[in-house]
């Protein structure tokens, strides 16, 4: 700056927009958060591949024989006396498999028939251990800061993910899935609340296209990963997913504090020196510039403590710094009412997300390949969420994708039922591909979404407890399949009617769209339901 006099910025996205729109400073730390993507990806939907489904058949065992009176099936043995013509069925004791027995966990443990419901579990429990996580880390990160968390949950996901290539049976491996799910969602909630605490207004919506079209090509690695090494036995695939981790060495040395987190919490010393920091990278001169609300005589934007501890008033002098804990997203009938819509939508998300993904075989007989197009259906998520919610909003996003999700998802489902034939198939499949296109984008887009309606020290909390209530959905997603074996049509109905309630509920939404990430409840308050324009 060419005066003598110090510019204060007057808010937080002045200064992001000062060190420039994707400038370098930024774009190096969207690309260092994109490493969290990839690194969850490989820790939480691994399990498909090291717990693959298998082909088994009891094991001929001396004691039956094997001659043409005997009749070994999947789960029984039956037994034909041909001199009292009567037949006796005897469970198995062991199995033989269409695949080496180390393959999978499923058939190295032997968790088949009585025991399936031990395959499951540990996916299961991982999903418990996300929601324990996103209700600790969340609160720490808030505190405490952004950096610390994410670089420590990196390190604890990646110790309990190699502990699990190690694990001596099927008791270790689930204890340790549900370790490796407590931290790894440590990772989850810091990477999306700086994914959008980094970025000024304008440039959230493009960044957050970025991370979802990110997810969408870990996937895909991640399929072309566990293809390449499809021969090869679980526990060394489980080493190979392990080894991404390795990637945070860089978080560790390049990735810098949240701005927003340090300015909001008054951390002058640190938010000076991540500042000069940035615009070095960025090639900007900062020389005579002052951060707003520290470090200046004349603060220009301050968090005041009134009877209200949600305003946000101009200073001229220094305040205590507005604190929040998690009953501030309940304790008012505004926040209850944002927060019980964002909870509940993220449920019927990840409950249709996950169940689709664990549980969809019919969009081709290959394992990998029908992996592969679950993957390519996230694709359209990123650009649609930017064209929409752009153009006309987050709220209308939601709305809009939800009802297409219930209505293709019933549709689906009822050909199902009632049609057959080739062409019926193909409807039911095709209609099924686009119910999930309009799923992921939703649930992919609240990712970007929650962290834009939370006030900066709420905002952690606020993510963590929405996504908890998403981890109650992908804890069931394991066991859907048992519903489809026994009532075929209700996973879509059930999948179809939520989709539809919840299309309903996103009317009550804040509408985040050209406006700055809220410093306080008031804030978020003040938001119309149609975005801010100019």
């Amino acid at each position: 700056m060419a005066d003598d006099k110090k510019t204060s910025l007057r808010t937080i996205d002045s200064v992001l927009q000062l060190l420039g729109t994707l400038g370098r400073y930024q774009l190096l730390q969207a690309v260092l958060l994109g490493i969290g993507n990839l690194t969850v990806c490989f820790h939480l939907l691994n399990f498909v591949f090291i717990a693959q489904p298998v082909k088994q058949q009891c094991a001929v065992t001396p004691l039956y024989g094997n001659d043409t009176n005997t009749d070994y099936g999947k789960c029984d043995v039956s037994v034909r006396n041909t001199t009292a013509n009567v037949t006796s069925t005897h469970a198995c004791n062991a199995w033989t498999y269409d695949m080496e027995r180390d393959h999978s966990i499923v058939s190295e443990w032997d968790l088949v028939c009585g025991d399936v419901f031990l395959g499951r579990l540990p996916q299961s429990l991982f999903i418990v251990g996300q929601g324990i996580g996103a209700a600790t880390v969340s609160v720490m990160s808030d505190k405490f800061g952004r950096k610390p968390f994410l670089v420590m949950s990196h390190v604890l996901t990646a110790g309990a993910g190699l502990a699990l290539a190690f694990a001596p049976n099927i008791a270790a491996f689930s204890g340790l899935r549900l370790v490796n799910g407590i931290f790894q969602q440590g990772i989850v909630v810091t990477t999306c609340t700086m994914g959008m605490e980094e970025f000024p207004m304008n440039r959230r919506i493009e960044v957050s296209t970025m991370f979802t079209l990110g997810w969408s090509v870990c996937t895909m690695l991640l399929t072309g990963t566990a293809y390449l090494l499809r021969d090869m036995d679980w526990r060394t695939l489980q080493l190979c997913f392990v080894s991404v981790s390795t990637l945070v060495i860089f978080q560790i040395i390049f990735l810098g504090e949240s701005l927003r987190w340090l300015i909001t919490n008054k951390k002058a010393k640190k938010a000076f020196a991540v500042f000069k920091r940035a615009a070095k990278i960025s090639n900007i001169d900062v020389s005579n510039v002052a951060l707003p609300g520290i470090g200046t005589e004349q603060a220009s934007v301050e968090l005041n403590r009134t009877e209200s501890k949600y305003v946000e008033t101009p200073s001229d002098k220094q305040t205590d710094v507005v604190k929040y804990n998690c009953l501030d997203l309940v304790r008012t009938k505004f926040m209850l009412k944002i927060s019980g819509v964002v909870w509940f939508s993220w449920l019927v998300d990840s409950l249709t997300y996950f169940s689709l993904y664990l549980t969809s075989s019919s969009l081709h007989d290959d394992f990998y390949l029908n992996f592969f197009l679950n993957s390519l259906a996230e694709v359209p998520a990123g650009p649609l969420y930017w064209y929409v919610g752009r153009r006309w909003g987050r709220r209308i996003f939601f709305m809009t994708f939800h009802t297409l999700a219930g209505i293709c998802l019933l549709m689906a489902t009822v050909i199902k039922g009632l049609a057959v034939g080739p062409v019926a198939l193909t409807s039911a499949t095709i209609l099924a591909f686009i119910g999930k296109v309009g799923n992921t984008a939703c649930f992919n887009a609240m990712f970007a979404y929650a962290p834009e309606i939370y006030p900066t020290n709420l905002r952690s909390v606020g993510m963590g407890s929405g996504s908890t209530a998403a981890r109650v959905g992908g804890m069931i997603a394991p066991f859907v399949s048992l519903l489809a074996a026994e009532i075929s049509w209700a996973p879509g109905t059930i999948f179809g009617i939520a989709c539809l309630i919840t299309a309903a509920l996103n009317y009550q939404l804040p509408e985040p769209e050209g406006r700055e990430l809220p410093q306080t409840i008031e804030d978020v308050k003040a938001w119309d339901k149609t975005p801010a324009r100019g």
